[in-house]
């Protein structure tokens, strides 16, 4: 109850902090919320409206998210389920306000390992009673099911999809570099990256997204969780000078002119246009990415895929991501919310949405049918048995925001690795101390 409590008064504190001018950005309104050309149907059944907020901004998340609304509400007649775009950061600061105000949608989508904090805050409804005794519960992988429990085990909600992280090669810059296959160690991608490094052509050696946000966390965690010397470092020892090899690696491109000191302020989105405009010779994509790559390099070059190579020959990690949907604090109706969920991460609906995305199920009897990209959602599976959970931990936005500012830090101020990583290691630590990550 404690903690429950004071999650509720840093709610309070960060709302004050953050009411001042902050307006969902809605669908429409900025070219990031693309829709993917699809449209929503217009509610002719007169339905009970539940408002669904997300932050999909990919092209094919965006005209999928529609194109099963428009699915359930043609099935049905109980409710009008009506998605809304709302840019990621801003949805995140309406959910910390709403859990004072109560102004939150019906079903909100939150990224898997912030969701137990938004639990906390009171922001998702516990809905148990409708989905504790769901034949199908068994059949979602532990991993993301247990992203959408508290640490009591209740449920808040369903996960919708998974994703990791691989690097993507431009197999013409390598070609050009003297470069004859794909790195397989950290050394041999730092060598990589500065013979790729082209100035002439306004071509960096590597692009990836370090800004501040979970994002940014989402993609600097491989070079910081990784193997060196047989062994693998961790979250609960920042302060192990192999911790710092990774990132130091990093900080090292960004010094030399290898990579962009934009990536701070770079999406993941804009680190893989960057890719696929030819101005970066590798960089870190995720799952998602397969669905528009083909489209999106347009046949100027030639790419592979490889898992990420972040420490000792022949190892590799990544970061596991993917989006939970949870029955927000309020909701209308929250046995139908439910029953959406149900049918939303359905085993039919996770094959449909996994192939549409190019996401991973997370049921374990979803086998989604890729017509392309096969060999290449191989590698993102195999990458998935090196991938790190980032929690669930109520605290995991605390240790997200150490991790992207001790990056930005060496990115930014010219500080060691060693010695920002020991700043976030001040702060994490304790966290971890009083309440561990799960063992993974």
């Amino acid at each position: 109850m404690k903690k429950k409590a004071a999650s509720v008064v840093l709610a309070g504190a960060m709302a004050l902090s953050l009411a001042v001018g902050c307006t969902p950005v809605f669908a429409g309104e900025t070219e990031a919320a693309a829709t993917g050309g699809a449209t929503l149907n217009p509610n002719t059944k007169n339905a009970e409206e539940l408002t669904l907020w997300h932050y999909f901004d990919a092209a094919a998340d965006a005209k999928a998210i529609i194109d099963f609304a428009n699915e359930y509400n043609e099935l049905q007649d109980k409710v009008y389920i009506n998605p809304t775009y709302v840019a990621r950061q801003e949805l995140m600061n309406q959910y910390t306000i709403g859990a004072v105000s109560g102004e939150l949608p019906d079903i909100g989508m939150v990224d898997s390992p912030d969701m137990e904090s938004y639990i906390s805050l009171g922001v998702f409804e516990d809905v148990t009673k409708q989905l504790g005794d769901w034949e199908d519960l068994d059949k979602f992988f532990p991993g993301p099911l247990s992203s959408c429990k508290d640490a009591d085990g209740k449920i808040y909600g369903l996960p919708q999809n998974s994703n990791c992280l691989t690097l993507a090669a431009n197999m013409d810059a390598l070609k050009e570099a003297g470069i004859d296959k794909l790195p397989t160690s950290l050394d041999e991608f730092k060598e990589d990256v500065e013979k790729t490094t082209n100035s002439d052509k306004s071509q960096f050696g590597f692009a990836m997204c370090a800004i501040s946000t979970e994002e940014g966390t989402f993609q600097l965690l491989p070079w910081i969780v990784a193997t060196h010397d047989g062994t693998k470092t961790s979250l609960t020892n920042l302060t192990d000078e192999k911790a710092a090899i990774g990132l130091d690696v990093l900080g090292g491109f960004v010094k030399n002119g290898q990579m962009s000191p934009e990536c701070v302020n770079w999406t993941q989105a804009d680190a893989y246009n960057q890719f696929c405009a030819g101005k970066a010779a590798f960089a870190e994509i995720g799952t998602w990415h397969l669905a528009s790559i083909d489209n999106d390099v347009n046949g100027a070059f030639e790419y592979q895929i490889t898992t990420l190579p972040t420490g000792d020959e022949g190892t590799s990690s990544s970061t596991i991501g993917g989006e939970n949907f949870g029955v927000c604090t309020g909701c209308k109706d929250v046995d139908e919310a439910v029953n959406f969920l149900k049918w939303f991460m359905s085993k039919d609906s996770e094959e449909r949405w996994a192939v549409q995305s190019g996401k991973l199920a997370t049921r374990s009897d979803a086998v989604p049918v890729y017509t392309y990209q096969e060999d290449n959602f191989k590698i993102f599976q195999k990458q998935m048995d090196t991938a790190l959970a980032r929690g669930p931990h109520d605290q995991w936005p605390t240790i997200s925001e150490q991790i992207y500012t001790a990056a930005q830090k060496v990115f930014l101020n010219g500080d060691s690795a060693a010695d920002a990583l020991k700043a976030a290691n001040d702060v994490i630590a304790p966290i971890l101390e009083s309440d561990p990550l799960p063992e993974q």
